[in-house]
């Protein structure tokens, strides 16, 4: 036993890149069976309209509806599509952004690996970690057509590595690493502002209670002026918007975040409710029923554990546990923020992905708090009982994580746990499923395989059917015509959203079901 764990810590960077190759494998093997989603044509738009303001001038982002969305990562996108003369092909487009999409999560999930490994000195808990991160079946899902909440969360994570390393080492290069992963951060979605809010109290804090003159006078002042410089530029230069008066527009910006501009109903407990009515509890519930209940149990001991030293003695606390309190603070203020401002939420809390991170940084502490609270208690056989039970158990909900996520894929968005009902009908009657639609395009894609005719007419119930089309093949896309009256379609196509109960229609050509629930259906009319 000795010598495996000897021959383990020898080998680790060995098992650490397989580990990383794999998951690198299945992503560019899975990346093409995903849908389009319902906010990918906008976001693409945004991407368009920013890089022509960049390239040529065209001053139409001025006016631009959704110009005070970061497109810091659209912008790049769009690039990549039109310096290799892919525009033409919308099949390709939307392959290419969902590779593209992924490919920065998967970055992002490395960085977590050495999050993970630098604050728990094991690069053991590392890949827990990372493992945690990838079997999280909505953020895996939404990592290869959520072009917006996945790169904030991806962001979040480097850019969260770059204010420990730079608050453990005030180096002017940390600094600048720092400023430049927050800009990005904040050019993606203004909320990551809280980054550098936290950065700038956590160095008034060391300036505070360091009270070294020299040191402040030559590491943390200068450190502090280069952070602070690159971050303003960083922002500016990467959000075209904000290149005439940055000031006034980033202003309405992150006013625009707190009050957004969409007004619709929300299926929430059962009930629909307009997305600016939403309580406080919204996204504290949607977490909940969504997450795997192992890393939740863990958080909530997590919780304890860190709160519990803060308050016996903060000042050793911050000193020794200074990463505990940050991944706390970035994990509970955004959304202490969504709940005393009352911003506008949709779509569960997919807009607060970028908490997640933080929130797996606690699970873990709560967890390497266990097994040491388990260890101390306990020895012998007892220990060794306890602790393999504790192994089991958190194996087995990975398993079963992975299970699902097998089993439905490339629906891995549609995961709940039991506190979101007993059954997925249950759930189905109090959330909504498929928000964003991706399910449409494999009922497409079935209706082009069993029907011969040239032409196909299809009536959708949301646009993001007619979305769909555009990930199918360029003969596919010709053969479906889209009506808007039911009564001059051949199939009618819907995925429940704002209609949970069944259509009054008789002839069921198809559907998709996720444990006995449909997610989407399609009715023959003729």
């Amino acid at each position: 036993m000795d010598r495996i764990k000897i021959l383990l810590e020898e080998k680790y960077k060995i098992i650490v890149c397989l580990f990383f190759v794999v998951f690198l494998c299945i992503g560019i093997i899975v990346f093409r069976d995903y849908g389009i989603s319902c906010d990918e044509a906008t976001q693409r738009i945004t991407g368009i309209v920013a890089l022509k303001y960049v390239v040529r001038g065209d001053q139409g982002l001025l006016t631009y509806g959704d110009r005070d969305f970061g497109p810091a990562f659209e912008i790049f996108l769009v690039a990549i599509e039109a310096s290799l003369n892919l525009t033409k092909n919308p099949r390709v487009v939307y392959l290419m952004r969902h590779l593209l999409t992924f490919l920065l999560f998967y970055t992002a999930v490395f960085f977590f690996y050495l999050l993970c490994k630098y604050r728990f000195y094991s690069w053991k808990i590392g890949l827990l970690g990372s493992l945690f991160l990838i079997f999280s079946p909505r953020i895996f899902a939404d990592s290869f057509y959520n072009s917006k909440d996945i790169p904030c969360l991806s962001l979040f994570i480097i850019s969260i590595y770059t204010l420990i390393m730079y608050l453990d080492k005030k180096t002017p290069l940390r600094a600048f690493l720092h400023a430049l992963t927050c800009a990005l951060l904040v050019d993606i979605r203004i909320m990551g502002i809280i980054v550098p809010f936290l950065t700038i109290a956590f160095l008034i804090i060391d300036i505070l209670i360091i009270k070294q003159i020299k040191k402040i006078l030559k590491e943390i002042i200068p450190s502090f002026l280069i952070y602070t410089f690159f971050l303003v530029l960083f922002i500016i230069l990467f959000w075209p918007t904000l290149w005439k008066n940055p000031l006034y527009n980033f202003l309405i910006a992150l006013r625009n975040m707190a009050h957004f501009r969409w007004d619709i109903t929300v299926l929430y407990l059962g009930n629909y409710i307009k997305n600016s009515k939403l309580p406080w509890h919204y996204i504290p519930v949607w977490i909940a029923i969504t997450t795997p209940l192992s890393y939740t149990a863990c958080f909530v001991i997590g919780c304890f554990v860190s709160i519990k030293q803060f308050l016996r003695n903060p000042a050793q606390f911050y000193f020794s546990k200074k990463h505990d309190l940050i991944f706390i603070l970035l994990f509970f203020l955004p959304l202490v923020t969504v709940a005393v401002f009352q911003s506008v939420l949709y779509d569960g809390w997919r807009h607060l992905f970028f908490v997640y991170p933080a929130f797996l940084m606690v699970s873990l502490v709560g967890l390497t708090s266990l097994f040491k609270s388990l260890k101390s208690k306990f020895q012998g056989p007892c220990y060794n009982i306890i602790n393999i039970t504790l192994i089991l158990f958190i194996a087995a909900n990975l398993v079963n994580t992975a299970k699902f996520m097998l089993r439905y894929h490339p629906f891995q968005n549609l995961y709940f746990n039991i506190l979101a009902g007993k059954n997925m009908q249950k759930v189905k009657n109090n959330f909504e499923l498929d928000y964003w639609g991706v399910s449409c395009r494999k009922a497409l894609e079935y209706i082009l395989k069993n029907d011969s005719d040239k032409v196909i007419k299809i009536c959708v119930a949301d646009r993001i059917g007619i979305m769909n089309a555009n990930i199918l093949t360029s003969r596919d896309r010709k053969r479906l015509i889209f009506v808007e009256n039911p009564d001059e379609a051949k199939y009618f196509l819907s995925t429940y959203r704002w209609h949970k109960e069944e259509y009054p229609y008789k002839d069921e050509y198809y559907s998709i079901k996720i444990d006995g629930a449909k997610i989407v259906v399609v009715y023959r009319f003729m």
